[in-house]
């Protein structure tokens, strides 16, 4: 995927081109997939992630050594990894992780995405995830899995959105959505 550059803020949709207005102050993001030399990146925005954020990205409240340990289990044959970097200072502010399940691979894939508190409200996740699905799609995968806390209004959201049913446990939600169906678009 080339390196997409996308001006955010608030709005209803999902914009992919590259001169996006959603209202409030615009930021930049290059949106890019990810390599492994991007690794310190990726490591730097996990541990970036107050402790809400850990806990809504890894259903836990994962410590710096956690997080440390699963950035070196990182494995790109099995994982797409989309970022998207504030331009002006580089940073990696939202990041999307398709984890193809090992037994199913390509069929099926865990999505997670993660911003930023500072960058949050901007359309960013959105836009992730909708680049997570058209990625792991191109794979060959056939159903994308989310999983996420119900007070999480942003993702249950975006998974609305997506308009497929979604089943509820005790404090969580999980959404099962076939790809190649009504996307973020």
């Amino acid at each position: 995927m080339n390196a997409q550059h996308v001006s955010t803020g608030a709005g209803t949709g999902l914009h992919r081109n590259p001169t996006v207005a959603l209202g409030r102050p615009k930021k930049e993001i290059v949106v890019r997939r990810l390599k492994a030399g991007d690794l310190p990146a990726v490591e730097a925005h996990l541990l970036a992630l107050e402790s809400s954020g850990r806990h809504s990205r890894f259903h836990a409240l994962l410590g710096d050594d956690a997080i440390r340990g699963y950035i070196g289990r990182i494995d790109f044959e099995r994982m797409i990894l989309t970022g998207a970097f504030d331009e002006e200072t580089g940073r990696l502010v939202g990041l999307a992780e398709a984890h193809l399940d090992a037994a199913t691979s390509p069929l099926r894939a865990e999505v997670s995405v993660s911003v930023l508190a500072s960058h949050r409200g901007h359309g960013i996740g959105r836009l992730l995830t909708a680049v997570a699905l058209d990625d792991a799609a191109a794979r060959g995968t056939r159903r994308a899995d989310f999983y996420f806390q119900i007070g999480n209004r942003a993702v249950a959201r975006l998974v609305r959105d997506l308009g497929a049913p979604i089943a509820t446990a005790p404090g969580f939600a999980s959404l099962a959505l076939p790809l190649g169906t009504p996307s973020l678009h």
